[in-house]
């Protein structure tokens, strides 16, 4: 397992149980990528690690989501072609297909992957599903991919038993989502769509620290003012609330599928306060976090 400010992940053994269930994953994680800075980084198994000149081939399948900076991609399967990757898309390296990759130098990316294997996931590749031809693809709003790529992480943290099962669940919805939401060409976006996007993506990639709004409209380049009008006549939501949403979110997935302490889990979703988390997340779902934990793992069937 790897862990950092600016990198997670770890690689997992999957055992019977995984494999009966049809779709599990092997690793997952993230990594933001600074411009300039090698790629990819150290820290991965020698059958995961490749270089440009070489690229690399494996036995999984992975999806990976791109929500910051621009990179290339290249395959076997579009010989003499090379794929423009943008924030907000996603692509899929197949089983077996040679392909390498990388975030542009001047502007790095921010990365998150998951690996995944099974019955289930060789089904949809001889269904034609998905293929090696259309590796790319560009969804329509990218916000739901960016919560289900949060879910892995937190799983990935926190869940510990049956955890491969439980992301290889999480890996069959992103597929979905991949498939169903996604189109073959970026839409347009004019200037207010696609900033909003982008601080959208910053608010998610920083849920457990406190991010000085002004500040993220200066990395915008536009003014704090125009961000939070702009933000709201796009969203229906002010800055402070789509934030707000994204907390209380992740603090749900938390609480479901860890054995966190409240306390533990206001901190890692940017709650100073345990107390005022607590008072915030009664007033927006009518229960304490506690009891709506019990009540969640009340629910599913053993």
């Amino acid at each position: 397992m790897s862990e950092d400010l600016k990198s997670f992940h770890r690689y997992l053994l999957a055992d019977s149980k995984d494999r009966d269930w049809g779709i599990y994953a092997t690793s997952a994680g993230y990594v933001a990528i600074e411009p300039g800075k090698p790629y990819p980084p150290p820290g991965h198994p020698k059958s995961h690690t490749f270089n440009w000149e070489e690229g690399r081939k494996l036995d999984e399948l992975q999806i990976h989501f791109i929500t910051r900076g621009s990179g290339v991609f290249e395959s076997s399967a579009e010989v003499g072609r090379s794929r423009r990757i943008t924030p907000g898309s996603a692509f899929i390296l197949f089983p077996g297909v040679w392909h390498r990759y990388a975030p542009l130098p001047q502007t790095g990316w921010f990365e998150y992957w998951i690996a995944l294997k099974g019955d289930y996931v060789d089904q949809l590749l001889r269904k034609k599903l998905f293929g090696p031809g259309h590796p790319v693809f560009a969804p329509s709003d990218s916000s739901s991919l960016l919560r289900l790529f949060t879910e892995v992480v937190a799983c990935l943290r926190h869940h510990p038993v049956g955890t491969s099962r439980v992301l290889g669940s999480l890996g069959g919805l992103i597929l979905a989502e991949v498939q169903t939401g996604t189109v073959a060409v970026p839409p347009a976006e004019n200037r207010t769509e696609h900033l909003v996007h982008e601080a959208k993506l910053m608010l998610a990639q920083h849920l457990e620290q406190e991010v000085d709004l002004e500040v993220m409209a200066k990395k915008l380049s536009v003014g704090y003012h125009w961000l939070r009008r702009a933000f709201k006549q796009e969203t229906g939501q002010s800055l402070h609330q789509y934030r707000l949403q994204l907390r209380l979110s992740c603090a749900k997935v938390l609480l479901k599928n860890s054995d966190a302490t409240v306390e533990r889990i206001a901190q890692q979703t940017g709650f100073t306060d345990p107390y005022y988390f607590s008072q915030i997340f009664k007033r927006k779902t009518g229960c304490s976090p506690t009891s709506w934990r019990k009540a969640e793992t009340s629910a599913i069937p053993i």
